[in-house]
């Protein structure tokens, strides 16, 4: 009798988990990705998201991720996901400053935010709410801040940068609020190139220096090992930050704790490339200092001449469109006043220095 109890339990139990590991996902959505499949920043940005999704909502949220452009063209996500070729992407809101400078705020600017002060403006202040409802009025996409970087090399370089004479007519690799300031204040120029053609453009020397990311991040990207010089501080972006999207109409759709599932992984994944990164630039910088490469500091002048004109050119931006896009506004004096509050106590805060 004991041994027919045992048997019909085991197979009560099997038969059940055969029927849930059968059901369907509730959202099952290939998402399109800014990095290449497999790669440092691809791992600890959209697959940790897609992880934490999945494990999180019990499988009634599926995604699967695919590097840079197997869905999408990189610089085409917001436009993929609102044409529905693709259910969820991962860009960086510098892509869209052309088009409207208040992304040059989320993405971050010279003369912006540091990573620690966003982060704290984003979660603790209303920068993330303000963020969702820009992209819902003026995209219609739901959007999720997902993503911290630290501090960027200002460049892998060819030539030496130390003063604004080294920029005229420097050919840097560039996005954002950078590009257009490089060009309009520095007489130099920029190029905006995809991920997956800046090595070869560098190695060829068809530029003369290339920004991507913080040390951890450019270190397995090898930029190191085709440009001598390594310039240093990231005074053109202070801070670099990510979203993660979906049309709001998906999003609203969905039951309230898949929607959290969803901010919740996505708030995690800040946490996580942040720490990541911070972490990964720390073994970088101890590489780059024994491969032979030189470091090169800029002068304090050029630093605050490129900090300076970061902060005139968003202001501009913002002042020129206050009637006609409230949003910009919002954000921008949120934005402001956090980080003037934040500067005026930072001393405060204790910081380690060699």
């Amino acid at each position: 009798m004991r041994k027919t109890i045992i048997r019909t339990i085991a197979a009560g139990t099997l038969a059940a988990f055969s029927w849930g590991s059968a059901q369907a996902a509730d959202y099952e959505w290939k998402m399109a990705s800014l990095a290449p499949e497999n790669s440092f920043v691809f791992n600890i940005f959209t697959k940790y998201f897609a992880e934490k999704v999945n494990e999180w909502s019990g499988g009634r949220i599926e995604i699967k991720v695919f590097g840079a452009g197997v869905l999408a063209h990189p610089f085409k996500h917001y436009e993929a996901v609102q044409e529905g070729q693709v259910d969820i992407a991962w860009s960086y809101p510098g892509f869209l400053v052309n088009a409207d400078a208040t992304n040059a705020i989320l993405a971050g600017y010279p003369g912006g935010m540091a990573p620690e002060t966003f982060m704290h403006w984003a979660f603790m202040d209303n920068g993330q709410e303000l963020w969702e409802n820009f992209r819902r009025d003026k995209m219609g996409l739901q959007s999720f801040y997902s993503g911290q970087g630290t501090t960027e090399i200002f460049a892998h370089s060819h030539k030496p940068v130390k003063s604004a004479a080294d920029l005229k007519g420097y050919k840097h690799r560039s996005t954002g609020a950078w590009a257009t300031i490089l060009k309009e204040n520095f007489e130099g120029a920029p190029t905006v190139t995809p991920f997956g053609e800046i090595f070869g453009l560098l190695q060829r020397k068809g530029l003369d220096g290339v920004e991507y990311a913080g040390p951890g991040g450019n270190l397995a990207l090898g930029y190191h090992k085709v440009a001598k010089y390594i310039i240093f501080p990231g005074a053109h972006q202070p801070s670099s930050s990510t979203e993660i999207f979906l049309k709001q109409e998906t999003f609203d759709g969905m039951p309230e704790d898949l929607q959290k599932i969803l901010r919740d992984a996505a708030k995690a994944t800040v946490l996580h490339s942040y720490l990541s990164l911070g972490h990964a630039d720390q073994g970088a910088m101890a590489e780059y200092r024994k491969s032979g490469n030189e470091l090169v500091m800029m002068d304090d002048e050029l630093i605050v001449s490129i900090e300076t004109a970061g902060q005139e050119w968003i202001k501009g931006k913002i002042d020129a469109q206050r009637a006609d896009n409230p949003h910009a506004s919002a954000i921008y004096d949120s934005y402001i006043g956090y980080q003037t509050t934040w500067a005026k106590n930072a001393f405060t805060r204790a910081q380690d220095r060699d």
